[in-house]
């Protein structure tokens, strides 16, 4: 697959998870083989277009559709060597959805902290 194509996986499966019913248990399913993918997808990029990839991938903290922009901000800090100022974009999305969510308020301050003590 090409970037590109990946990217646009990328987005579907955000899709499906913006989607979510949690009353049906298929969606449920759905959402979490979703999930999975979007880390598969991550790390392909990664390993198959290294910076390039990164390079391209990133754009996604400005898509703001199906919530694209939450996703790929948790996963490219996770799982990928991004630079500063891609860092505080991503931040500043989670930050953001962490006013009034306590699960992304303790994934925030869990990266903060583990950052924290990485650098000392």
């Amino acid at each position: 697959m090409t970037i590109d194509e990946l990217i646009e996986e990328y987005k579907l499966m955000a899709s499906i998870c913006d989607n979510i019913d949690y009353l049906e248990k298929t969606s449920v399913k759905a959402a979490s083989k979703a999930v999975t993918r979007m880390y598969q997808i991550v790390d392909t990029i990664n390993s198959n277009f290294g910076e390039n990839g990164t390079a391209e991938f990133v754009k996604l903290v400005a898509y703001t559709k199906h919530r694209t922009d939450l996703w790929a901000s948790v996963q490219m800090l996770e799982k990928m060597n991004i630079d500063q100022a891609t860092e505080k974009s991503a931040l500043a999305v989670i930050k953001e959805e962490a006013k009034t969510s306590p699960g992304m308020e303790y994934w925030l301050n869990d990266y903060l902290a583990k950052k924290k003590s990485s650098t000392r």
